[in-house]
């Protein structure tokens, strides 16, 4: 692999010579291509699943290869071309590590509890679109529903019931700074984890851990009063709130929340949490002239970081299944991600090759300059997930289903072949939940602040090139 660095005054000049990609946001083909193109750039530029890593490393972060996996998944599920369903097998099995936990060794210092939680949602995100387990997978205990199952319970067991009244910390290592932070984005995926999980298995200890997780963002006000998500507070009282608003720490809570009124039966209490949560992410993230989604922490300052410019991915990604899953959202979500989707492929006129996307959608026609993978990211999702709506009929195209339609195996009490020792750092024995009462009505119906980062790793105004 070699690298090559080109000024962003001659990227931008090729740029010019070059035509968007062509999206008809009501032609099923014409999202399918548009997606193509996009997971092409993404798989070639940005993936390499037989890595340890599965991203270039030291630019980008392990997370984010699970993240390029669940959209890989999306990918197959709402388009049929699977191009790349066996290196999304293999950088499954390389993340789901010998102990199958999703904390591969080489993460056992840096991974933190938001880490591993991306990695569980690609692995519900598996295991509700039905993508296909191979044998060897199976042989060794891997499948995504057990898994997931896995994470939940890890995760449950970190539960801090002493500081801050309840919560994830960020960091599951003591060492690292994180520690002492209780940030949004492992609170939600935590949150959306369980729900997904009680809406497809049905079991109601999923629903008591969603209910918990997310009254308690609620009560210490990371969720404030107008609905407005901060990214996290501080240890021990979670007072002191990091204010920043990022895209995905809404998108986890959406879907969630989309999740829990699905399983619920339309509880109306789910209902207007959803609700209430798109409307704070509208006003927030969605420009005034031109509805695109802008990410406001870093968009328009040009400093966002290497994870930051994907979050845009996630929260198109959970619109678009909040629409499947709590239909009554669709007149009010879908015209708003696919007017996105084409602001997104306007600007996919960038190097290399012509096709790469910006960040920035909000200023026309054209690519900002930005060559990256979660710009590609971004523009993948929000683009495929318009597709699930105007497939032919019988299609099938990224159906969301539960247990009775699903063919991944259920273990609820697995915890990887260490038997919870990988939860070594952490002191907190199992909360005890309340109980959440599931009615005859209801069975008939996850920023992340990287303090971490690699000193000195700056791009400025150069961009770097793997071929």
């Amino acid at each position: 692999m070699r690298l090559a660095t080109f000024s962003s005054a001659a990227l931008l000049l090729a740029a010019q010579v070059a035509s968007a990609i062509e999206l008809d946001v009501d032609s099923y083909d014409s999202i399918k291509a548009a997606a193509k193109i996009v997971a092409r750039d993404l798989a070639n530029g940005f993936w390499d699943p037989y890595s340890v890593a599965g991203v270039p490393f030291p630019t980008y972060y392990w997370w984010l290869h699970g993240a390029i996996l669940g959209a890989m998944v999306d990918y197959w599920a709402f388009t049929g071309d699977d191009t790349y369903n066996a290196n999304v097998t293999v950088g499954w099995l390389r993340g789901v590590s010998p102990s199958l936990d999703l904390q591969p060794d080489e993460q056992s210092f840096s991974e933190g509890n938001d880490d591993q939680g991306f990695w569980s949602i690609m692995s519900m995100d598996a295991t509700e679109r039905v993508f296909p387990e191979t044998d060897a997978q199976k042989d060794m205990n891997a499948g995504f529903l057990e898994i997931t199952q896995t994470v939940q319970n890890l995760q449950a067991a970190r539960w801090d019931n002493t500081t801050c009244g309840g919560g994830l910390r960020w960091q599951i290592n003591p060492a690292n700074s994180g520690y002492l932070y209780k940030n949004t984005i492992s609170n939600g995926l935590f949150f959306q984890m369980n729900a997904r999980l009680a809406k497809y298995t049905k079991n109601a200890t999923y629903a008591n851990w969603a209910d918990t997780t997310y009254k308690w963002l609620r009560k210490t006000k990371i969720i404030a009063d107008d609905y407005h998500i901060n990214d996290g507070a501080s240890i021990p009282d979670c007072t002191k709130f990091s204010v920043e608003r990022w895209t995905y720490n809404y998108g986890t809570l959406l879907a969630g929340c989309a999740a829990m009124y699905n399983f619920t039966n339309k509880d109306p209490y789910w209902k207007d949490q959803v609700d209430n949560i798109l409307k704070a992410t509208y006003a927030t993230f969605f420009d005034d002239a031109t509805g695109a989604i802008k990410e406001i922490q870093c968009q328009d300052s040009n400093t966002c970081n290497s994870d930051q410019p994907s979050f845009k991915a996630y929260l198109a990604r959970w619109m678009g299944y909040t629409a499947q899953v709590a239909p009554y959202t669709y007149d009010d979500i879908m015209p708003r991600l696919r007017k996105n989707a084409q602001l997104a492929a306007a600007t996919c006129t960038g190097q290399p090759g012509g096709t790469a996307c910006g960040l920035k959608w909000n200023i026309g026609a054209q690519w900002d300059g930005k060559y990256g993978l979660g710009e590609q990211l971004s523009a993948l999702e929000v683009i495929q997930n318009t597709a699930p709506f105007v497939a032919p009929r019988g299609a099938g195209a990224g159906a969301v289903v539960d247990k009775e339609q699903g063919t991944s195996r259920s273990n609820p009490g697995a915890m990887g072949t260490r038997g919870g020792v990988h939860n070594r750092n952490s002191q907190y024995l199992p909360y005890r939940l309340p109980t959440y009462t599931i009615t005859n009505t209801d069975r008939a119906g996850a920023a992340i602040i990287t303090l971490l980062v690699i000193a000195g790793v700056s791009f400025g105004a150069r961009f770097t090139m793997i071929h």
